[in-house]
C-alpha cells in the first residue's frame, strides 16, 4: 500500500511541473509581460484552469496550471469580433494560428475550429479591444 501510495506522489509531482520547452519560451518571453493587459480570460476545470493574456503591445500568453500545466506565447490581432492567435515557438517561428470569437453578451472567448469549443469567462481589466 505504501508503494502506490508513494508511485502515486511522484507520479503527481511530474505531472504538475511545466514541459522543458514550455520553461524556455516563458524564459525568453518574459519581457512582452511588461506591456499593460488589455484582456484576461480564464477557464476552469475540476483539475486544471486555463488562462489567457492579451497584451498592448500586441502578445499573449496562454497557460494552464493544475495536474496539466503548459505554456504558450504569440502574437494576437483583432478584426471585428475576432481575435487570431499566432502561436511562436522559442526562436519566434510561427507553429500555429488559432481564431477566437468573442461574444461580449456572454462574456466568453470561444476558440474557432477546435473539435470541441473551449469557453474561457473573460475578465477584461482593460478594455482596449475596439467595439464589435
Amino acid at each position: 500500500m505504501l508503494k502506490i501510495l508513494f508511485l502515486c506522489c511522484v507520479l503527481g509531482l511530474f505531472s504538475c511541473t511545466i514541459p522543458k520547452e514550455a520553461r524556455q519560451l516563458k524564459n525568453a518571453t518574459k519581457q512582452w509581460r511588461e506591456s499593460p493587459v488589455v484582456l484576461d480570460s480564464w477557464a476552469d476545470s475540476p483539475f486544471s484552469g486555463s488562462f489567457l493574456t492579451l497584451r498592448e503591445n500586441g502578445k499573449f500568453e496562454r497557460y494552464s496550471d493544475g495536474i496539466i500545466r503548459s505554456f504558450s506565447a504569440g502574437n494576437w490581432t483583432q478584426s471585428h469580433d475576432t481575435i487570431a492567435l499566432t502561436y511562436t515557438d522559442i526562436r519566434q517561428k510561427t507553429i500555429k494560428t488559432l481564431r477566437v470569437s468573442v461574444d461580449m453578451e456572454t462574456s466568453t472567448l470561444i476558440f474557432i475550429g477546435t473539435p470541441t469549443p473551449v469557453l474561457m469567462r473573460l475578465k477584461i481589466l482593460t478594455n482596449r479591444l475596439g467595439k464589435f
